[in-house]
C-alpha cells in the first residue's frame, strides 16, 4: 500500500510543513554557498587559504615615488599600493618592515621575511627567491646638478674612470649587468660611494661631495621635489640600464603554488586602463602600445 495512504489525517507527518522549509532552504542555501566559492575561486585565483598569514613584506620609506613614507609618518607610493591591492585580492594580511634594500635581501634569503618590491631577477637571487611575472619597467641612468649640465660627455661605463667621476651608489641595488661587471673592477672601486638611501645620495650630491648618483631618476627626482630642490639637478641622456622589475618572495617561506596565483592577478591588473594610469610610462608595453607580461 502507498505510504501516503497508510497515514491517517490525525497522524504526523514525517516531515511537518515548515520543516519542509527549513530543510529546502538550507539545502538550497548550501548550494548557493558552494556556487559563490566556486564562482570567486574562478575569479580571484589566489585566497587567504594559500597566503603565508602573517605576509611579511619589505617596504622602504625614502623611494619615491615608489614606496616612502609621508610627514604624517603613513607609507604610500605607486608600487606600495598596486601590491597591496593585489595581495588584497589574494586575501592575504599583510605586516610591513622598513629596512635598507640590502638588509631585506638578507632577511629574505633567511626566510625571515616574505617578499619585497621592486626587484630585478639575479643568478644569486634565484638560488633563495621565487619571483613573480614583471609588473613595471625601470630604468637606471645618472642624475647630476643641474650647474653641471653638458659638463660630462658619457657614452659608457669606461668614461666614469677617464672623468675621474665619483658616483653614489645604494648599497645592494641592482642596476644591470653592464653595472655590476663595472663595480668588480679594482679601478671603479675609488669611483664608488655606498649609500644607503635616495636621501643621503641626493645630500651628498647636492653639497657636491659626488659628481653623481647612480639611480632610478625618477625617485630622485620625486624625493627632490619634496624636498623643493628639484630645480637644482638634472638628469644625465646617458642610460644605464633598463628592464622589468618584479615581486621577489622568499622560497623558504613563500610556495611556489601562491607565486603562481599572484602571477594570475598580475597578468589581469596590468590589462586595465587604471594600471595604466597609475604608472603611465613605467607600464608594460609592446611595440604596439598594448600592456605585456613576458
Amino acid at each position: 500500500m502507498d505510504q501516503c495512504k497508510a497515514l491517517s489525517k490525525t497522524d504526523p507527518l514525517p516531515y511537518g510543513p515548515i520543516r519542509i522549509k527549513k530543510t529546502v532552504w538550507r539545502l538550497f542555501l548550501g548550494i548557493a554557498l558552494m556556487l559563490v566559492v566556486l564562482t570567486s575561486t574562478a575569479r580571484f585565483p589566489a585566497s587567504a587559504e594559500n597566503c603565508p598569514n602573517p605576509l611579511r613584506i619589505h617596504v622602504p620609506q625614502d623611494y619615491e615615488p615608489f614606496s616612502y613614507k609621508t610627514s604624517e609618518g603613513q607609507i604610500v607610493g605607486i608600487d606600495f599600493e598596486f601590491v597591496q591591492a593585489v595581495l588584497h585580492r589574494a586575501g592575504c594580511q599583510i605586516e610591513f618592515y622598513e629596512m635598507p634594500f640590502q638588509r631585506a635581501v638578507v632577511e629574505l634569503s633567511a626566510g625571515r621575511l616574505d617578499m619585497t618590491m621592486f626587484s630585478s631577477i639575479t643568478d644569486e637571487r634565484r638560488a633563495f627567491a621565487h619571483f613573480s611575472v614583471p609588473y613595471r619597467n625601470e630604468t637606471a641612468g645618472l642624475v647630476i646638478r643641474s650647474a653641471d649640465t653638458g659638463k660630462f660627455d658619457i657614452s659608457s661605463l669606461e668614461d666614469i674612470l677617464s672623468l675621474n667621476l665619483l658616483l653614489a651608489h645604494d648599497i645592494g641595488t641592482y642596476r644591470g649587468d653592464p653595472f655590476e661587471t663595472f663595480l668588480q673592477k679594482p679601478e671603479a672601486q675609488k669611483h664608488i660611494v655606498q649609500v644607503s638611501g635616495s636621501e643621503q645620495s641626493l645630500q651628498m650630491l647636492l653639497k657636491g661631495r659626488i659628481t653623481a648618483i647612480v639611480e632610478t631618476p625618477a625617485a630622485v627626482f620625486s624625493l627632490a621635489r619634496s624636498l623643493n630642490v628639484e630645480d637644482q639637478i638634472e638628469e644625465h641622456p646617458f642610460l644605464l640600464w633598463s628592464e622589468p622589475v618584479h615581486l621577489m618572495f622568499s622560497n623558504k617561506s613563500v610556495p611556489k603554488t601562491f607565486v603562481d596565483q599572484v602571477d594570475a592577478i598580475i597578468s589581469k591588473r596590468v590589462t586595465t586602463d587604471d594600471y595604466q594610469a597609475h604608472f603611465g610610462s613605467m607600464s608594460l608595453q609592446t611595440g604596439d602600445g598594448n600592456t605585456s607580461t613576458n
